[in-house]
């Protein structure tokens, strides 16, 4: 009877040790939420400066649209967003997804690209 109790809150233990892990990760996952939308808040209220200054300076919503347009298709895909390209593996020659550290095939290193500075003169 003993090893039967034992057993039975054993298992309630490691129940609420899993419960207490998924609170856990949902209490992470919410603090990630706030800080992305704290982000966007930020980013959004940079983004409206940065539009005053250059309507002050003459610039129209036309011009605004024509210019995301074309940055838009600079990845060649007119889909709202900027997709980086893909390299080429100096080993093997196989197409290495941005981000990526390494050649899925080969496993050869893939050399660190500066990222692009949005404030340099082009």
């Amino acid at each position: 009877m003993w090893g039967y109790v034992m057993g039975q809150k054993s298992a309630a233990q490691a129940a609420s040790f899993a419960r207490s892990a998924g609170a856990s990760q949902a209490m992470t996952s919410h603090m990630r939420m706030i800080d992305v939308d704290e982000r966007i808040d930020r980013l959004t209220l940079l983004v409206e400066a940065m539009w005053s200054l250059l309507r002050e300076q003459g610039l129209t919503d036309e011009d605004l649209a024509a210019r995301l347009m074309e940055l838009d298709q600079s990845d060649g895909t007119l889909d709202g967003r900027r997709t980086p390209a893909p390299s080429t593996c100096r080993s093997c020659g196989s197409k290495v997804a941005a981000g990526l550290t390494a050649c899925q095939f080969c496993g050869t290193a893939v050399l660190a690209d500066t990222p692009p500075n949005p404030f340099a003169d082009t």
